[in-house]
């Protein structure tokens, strides 16, 4: 994964969480309530978050160094987590695990409880709740979610939430905290005081309203700069940035560039507040930004050079040369501090308790250029999509290149350099994918619940279907989940295809020159089939 596409994070936000408290300064009071109508008033919707998935977090822990939580019998706690979309996927695939959320928003609350009442799931749980009423005997958790909160609530809630990483985390517990980041933020600073300076004019609309008048002011800043060769020659940068956000959701639009609050930081004043308040900064969920050995060698040294031996000043001086604009770290207790790895020093041991999958952006295929045949027995698994370990690639390596000499030293090295660049996605512990079995084969209730919910009964106004590692799928439909039904005891294929025939399933599908063909059922039902192994969905 480039420092670019590293960058390009749209729908990274979720709903703040604060009510009336009587510490706080009548003026920021009426801030925070005005905070909360416009989410209760303009939906934000809920969305899953690969970086959020417990399976990476622990994954990501371990790659520092540290011993987190098994997933079996963990507690999840997420911040923030308005209608649930980001934990709901994570308790149907870890039903052993307890996952709890909390909103200030009531409605995006009730909107989330609905939809777990409909999938019949026991081990979510939405509260609305004030988060700076939460202590101690709040309980204590092994992962905890901050995603998309952080840099847009008041100080006094930013220091309480790092305070919960510590004293509601437990001893091995990992939490994870995005925010906007300097000095990246800084290029987009300058169209949220553009969207602020034009929505006086607008003042006495709803959001929505709002948001659309200073998008529309923002196009027409574009366009000026854009037909004048000098303005769009020293401003081709805000003209990109100006469509990008021209081009997102107005609900995203909305709640990250016309809030009251959005405070972005430098990564070293984060994690010296993080400290403060008892944490230990383990290093971003995005390797590339705290591992700089993948760099070339003349940058890593500068780098090194600059920070002089100082982990945070490294990742400082990392993000005043890539701009860095968004960070999702990692924190535990200070206790931990001592095992954390800061020296980018990977075992082996630890590579060898992952699992790997390749990125969905992976291409298929060898470049036909390569030559090293370690390189390419790890691409030819990659390519295959499944989860699989080191000793999945020795095992190909002897079978498919026999007589082959491994460089275990290269093989380890390679793969960590995967890693580092987002090539491959790690996870700890294994989520095999089940293909259909004849007579053996169903899928459980729950998860044929989830695709109705979302399909059917209205559920993608709230939410997005994720699949076992959190990744947003956009591809299901009615014909899935017409599929998924009819797998809900074991069956054949035969009786499949009969039932899909008997009830005229009439599959059509147009190509881009507009060609309107009929798939046939026996294809339709092997796509579908594939599809719900890969969505992890098959019990025996």
């Amino acid at each position: 994964m480039s420092q670019k596409d590293s960058e390009q994070i749209t729908d990274l936000k979720e709903t703040t969480i604060i009510a009336n408290n009587p510490d706080i300064s009548e003026e920021l009071q009426i801030n925070i309530t005005e905070l909360k109508d416009s989410y209760d008033s303009f939906l934000y919707v809920s969305k899953p978050f690969s970086s959020t998935n417990i399976n990476n977090l622990q994954a990501k822990a371990k790659l520092y160094g540290l011993n987190p939580a098994p997933l079996k019998g963990a507690r999840i706690l997420e911040l923030g987590a308005s209608c649930g979309g980001n934990l709901i996927p994570q308790a149907l695939y870890y039903p052993e695990a307890t996952f709890t959320g909390i909103d200030l928003s009531g409605v995006q609350v009730q909107h989330g409880n609905e939809i777990i009442k409909s999938i019949g799931l026991t081990n979510v749980t939405l509260l609305e709740k004030d988060i700076l009423d939460i202590d101690e005997s709040f309980g204590t958790f092994d992962y905890i979610i901050v995603h998309g909160i952080w840099s847009w609530v008041p100080d006094v809630v930013k220091d309480k939430i790092l305070s919960i990483c510590n004293k509601n985390l437990s001893d091995n517990g990992i939490a994870y905290v995005s925010y906007n980041t300097y000095p990246g933020w800084k290029r987009l600073e300058q169209l949220r005081d553009i969207m602020l300076y034009s929505e006086k004019r607008a003042k006495d609309q709803n959001l929505l309203e709002r948001t659309l008048y200073t998008k529309n002011v923002l196009k027409m800043v574009a366009d000026t700069m854009n037909s004048d060769e000098r303005s769009r020659t020293q401003s081709n940068y805000k003209i990109s940035n100006i469509h990008r956000v021209l081009n997102s959701s107005d609900y995203y639009v909305a709640h990250e560039y016309l809030e009251t609050f959005n405070d972005p930081v430098y990564v070293s004043e984060f994690i010296e507040r993080a400290q403060q308040q008892g944490c230990a900064y383990i290093g971003d969920e995005v390797p590339q930004r705290s591992f700089i050995s993948w760099l070339s060698e003349d940058v890593a040294d500068n780098i090194r050079a600059l920070s002089n031996g100082n982990y945070i000043d490294k990742e400082q001086f990392y993000d005043y040369v890539y701009d860095t604009q968004f960070r999702m770290s990692l924190l535990t207790k200070q206790a931990n501090e001592s095992v954390i790895n800061h020296d980018e020093t990977v075992t082996m041991d630890i590579l060898n308790s992952l699992y790997y999958v390749a990125n969905s952006a992976n291409e298929k295929g060898v470049p036909s250029d390569w030559t090293n045949t370690i390189y390419i027995a790890i691409k030819e698994i990659m390519d295959t999509a499944k989860q699989f370990t080191v000793q999945d690639i020795v095992n190909h390596i002897n079978r498919s290149y026999p007589g082959y000499i491994i460089d275990n030293n290269q093989l380890y090295q390679r793969l960590l350099f995967l890693i580092i660049l987002g090539n491959l996605n790690i996870y700890g512990e294994s989520y095999p994918l089940t293909p259909f079995v004849e007579h053996e084969s169903y899928i459980p209730e729950p998860f044929i619940n989830y695709l109705k919910t979302l399909v059917e009964d209205g559920g993608t106004q709230y939410t997005a279907l994720g699949n076992m590692y959190n990744q947003i799928d956009e591809s299901i439909d009615n014909g899935l989940l017409y599929v998924a039904t009819l797998l809900s005891k074991p069956t054949s294929r035969e009786t499949l295809l009969q039932t899909m025939d008997n009830d005229n399933l009439t599959v059509q599908r147009t190509t881009k020159d507009g060609y309107t063909y009929k798939v046939p059922t026996e294809q339709y039902l092997d796509e579908s089939l594939l599809r719900l192994e890969y969505l992890g969905y098959f019990r025996k």
